[in-house]
């Protein structure tokens, strides 16, 4: 992790490929950073990489999905993220999203607000957008078949 010296004391300075919330959990709990991937192209070539999406600055988990099943652009999965931001969160107007790429196991759990979320053999979506019956479309868009979700 990146130090940055200011005049009273040490600060950190989380990457942004890095969630903020799961990078400070990590620290407080003397946890590595190690699983965090710096780009859609590495996290393609990594075994066991995943894309997680978030909103609300990481009050909720959107979606996991092993990068091995991911067929889409990396700008699909940014307009996805904003798609699926603008119906949990339009208040937010785009401020606290995020895209991170994750190496994890199926089992794991993802830290986050609204439960945070799981890690599975295949996607995993928010419950909110079950009940709003996305799971498919968002599927779709993932597996490359579709640019965006018609529900926004």
């Amino acid at each position: 992790m990146e130090r940055k010296k200011d005049d009273n004391n040490q600060m950190g300075v989380i990457p942004e490929h890095h969630s903020p919330v799961r990078h400070m959990l990590n620290e407080v709990n003397g946890l590595p950073n190690s699983q965090f991937i710096d780009s859609f192209k590495k996290a393609l070539d990594t075994p066991d990489a995943y894309v997680i999406m978030e909103g609300d600055d990481g009050g909720q988990i959107y979606l996991s999905c092993p990068m091995k099943l991911v067929k889409c652009s990396e700008e699909t999965l940014h307009t996805l993220l904003k798609d699926l931001d603008t119906i949990a969160w339009d208040c937010n107007e785009g401020e606290g999203q995020g895209l991170f790429y994750e190496k994890l196991f199926p089992g794991d759990g993802i830290s986050g607000g609204m439960g945070g979320g799981d890690v599975e053999e295949g996607l995993w979506i928010h419950e909110e957008f079950i009940d709003l019956q996305l799971y498919d479309e968002i599927h779709e868009v993932i597996l490359g078949n579709k640019e965006r979700i018609t529900k926004q």
